[in-house]
């Protein structure tokens, strides 16, 4: 295969970053000098008339390894092999053909009898089999039947035998490049990526530029959330592998979870150009699109995939999302995501979005209400942020204010919480009457960042709340100008609370109302100001606005009713 050189230099240039970013030393290849009594263990007399280095490449099994072992041993005449030797050089065959199948080679392999314990296992490992007949008396014997991890992820029965047996062998051999790709894709199916990770790396250092393993060190910083440097690797061995499938897909999604939508759907497209039909994908440019608001093309995809499928997770969580943010329908919405529910009761994202909507839409799902849904998935993840989020709203809208702040308390202390749970958590101090708190949590949050809005509303909030009259006109003169109308709505909204007089106060408010007049708490005012005036038309005017932004809200509608007996209707 001729390189270009492009190719070669940026084949390079990605050995001497992945060197640089794993320390691996020198890159000489080589085999380790590796005691022949415990290399071979008790069968020792089966591989004793094989030279050693050439029995160390392929306990190795580096596909360079392979190659050095496949040249010493070969033979032009096939009666000169003995049968040892003959095992050995099918055993190279195998392990390239199935480990390494990027590297291309073309070996006439003598034929050989496969029932034996090392080529019997490589046989079971074809169908799926993790032939623990071998007995693992030896390294090989060790190795060879764990080759099912490769073959095939149907089943995991046998990872505890398999990680034993590996173990074992990695204490005879630690530097065996094979035993540690598997080691590697065995803690990657068992969910420990850090370790798989180093598993890979070791891998790597006598096989720098071999493509699985490549691969396999960039899925598994994504799989550890180190997503910069799996989209880094990636886009690396991209570079001489530019139409690859799984190459795509790493960079695809490496690029989504890093927020860099653009460059996620460049991929996406490179992929479905390869992969026309990859429903899988067809459903990520869709995510993507309904990210970006790019609601028809994204209501394109969905119909195109609905041609051959209605019932998958993501088509259903996606298609419930585009009613919900396009079509403004949470009827619709609420639909989708319930069916969801009854193919994917358990699902921890499916129950999630059902919470949100049923919390956002006041509504319930499956005859579920938010504080339900929310309350189920705490059960089996304690330390989901976003069902706290949810649960501590629902709280709040049923007056549970000493609920919410229990629960809000210890999450706004957590890593990752977000700075919402913080600005909520302002909000249920001064429900609660804990002025001080409200006062620090929001303080510190506009010391920190004073030109974000949502930092200012909370400092004021707090300022208006504890009667501080003199710092809080200040701030709200001095934002007043350069700010957004709806930010200027809050700002006359509060301001009202320090005017002087009646008409001073509802010239603010009206004026918070024609900069927003969907301002909740400028209308709500509005009504108390009437209702106190016994001028129930007017009161019934601003709160009936109130209704209309939320019209599941039973206090609300106990309030309306109210008016109506009072005006004789």
């Amino acid at each position: 295969m001729k390189i270009s050189t492009a190719h070669f230099c940026a084949l390079a240039a990605f050995s001497a970053l992945t060197l640089s970013l794993f320390s691996c030393g020198s890159t000489k290849v080589s085999t380790v000098e590796l005691p022949l009594q415990t290399a071979y263990g008790p069968e020792r007399s089966y591989f004793s008339s094989v030279d050693t280095r050439t029995f160390e490449a392929v306990c190795d099994a580096s596909p360079q390894n392979l190659r050095m072992a496949f040249s010493a041993l070969h033979k032009s005449v096939d009666d000169d092999y003995r049968e040892n030797e003959k095992v050995l050089l099918t055993l190279c065959s195998d392990i390239m053909r199935i480990v390494w199948p990027s590297e291309v080679v073309a070996w006439d392999v003598p034929e050989t009898d496969r029932n034996n314990h090392y080529l019997g296992a490589v046989d079971s490992s074809l169908r799926g089999i993790y032939d623990s007949s071998t007995g693992g008396n030896d390294f090989l014997a060790k190795v060879l039947p764990s080759l099912v991890l490769i073959t095939s992820t149907t089943h995991s029965g046998y990872y505890e035998e398999s990680f034993k047996s590996l173990s074992d062998a990695a204490a005879i051999y630690p530097e065996s490049t094979l035993v540690n790709f598997l080691l590697g894709t065995l803690e990657r199916r068992r969910g420990n990526f850090t370790e798989s990770l180093a598993y890979f790396q070791t891998a790597q250092k006598k096989a720098p530029l071999n493509f699985e393993i490549q691969l396999n060190v960039a899925q598994a910083y994504y799989y550890c959330g180190n997503f910069e440097m799996a989209l880094s690797l990636g886009e690396q061995i991209l570079l001489l592998r530019p139409q690859d499938v799984e190459v795509l897909s790493l960079c695809s999604r490496s690029s989504y979870s890093l927020g860099s939508l653009e460059k996620a759907e460049s991929y996406v497209v490179r992929l479905l150009s390869v992969e026309p039909e990859n429903r899988e994908y067809i459903l990520l440019r869709a995510r993507i699109l309904i990210d970006k608001t790019d609601y028809i093309r994204a209501s394109s995809l969905l119909d195109v995939y609905s041609r051959s499928d209605t019932s998958a997770r993501d088509y259903l969580l996606l298609r419930a999302k585009l009613q919900r943010d396009w079509n403004k329908n949470s009827t619709a919405s609420s639909e989708t995501i319930a069916r969801a529910l009854m193919l994917y009761p358990d699902d921890r994202e499916v129950l999630l979005f059902a919470a949100e909507l049923a919390s956002s839409a006041n509504t319930t799902v499956n005859e579920m209400k938010a504080l339900e849904l929310s309350q189920r998935i705490l059960a089996v993840d304690k330390d989901n942020i976003q069902a706290s989020q949810i649960l501590i709203a629902e709280m709040i809208k049923a007056g549970r204010w000493q609920e919410a702040y229990d629960l809000s308390s210890p999450l706004i202390k957590r890593e990752g919480a977000p700075l919402s749970a913080s600005y909520r958590h302002v909000e249920i101090c001064l429900a609660l009457k804990k002025n001080q708190e409200a006062l620090s949590i929001a303080q510190g949050m506009y010391s920190k960042n004073q030109n974000d809005e949502e930092a200012q509303q909370s400092y004021i909030k707090v300022l208006v709340a504890t009667g501080q009259r003199n710092s809080a006109l200040q701030l709200i003169s001095s934002l007043m100008t350069n700010s957004n109308q709806k930010m200027k709505s809050f700002l006359y909204y509060q301001r009202s609370f320090f005017a002087s007089g009646e008409e001073a106060v509802l010239s603010d408010l009206r004026s918070s109302l024609t900069l927003n007049p969907r301002n909740r708490d400028a209308l709500y005012r509005l009504y108390e100001i009437y209702y106190s005036k016994r001028d129930w038309r007017r009161s019934q005017y601003y709160l009936k606005q109130v209704v209309a932004l939320d019209p599941t809200n039973q206090d609300l509608l106990k309030r309306n009713s109210e008016l109506d007996r009072l005006l004789g209707k």
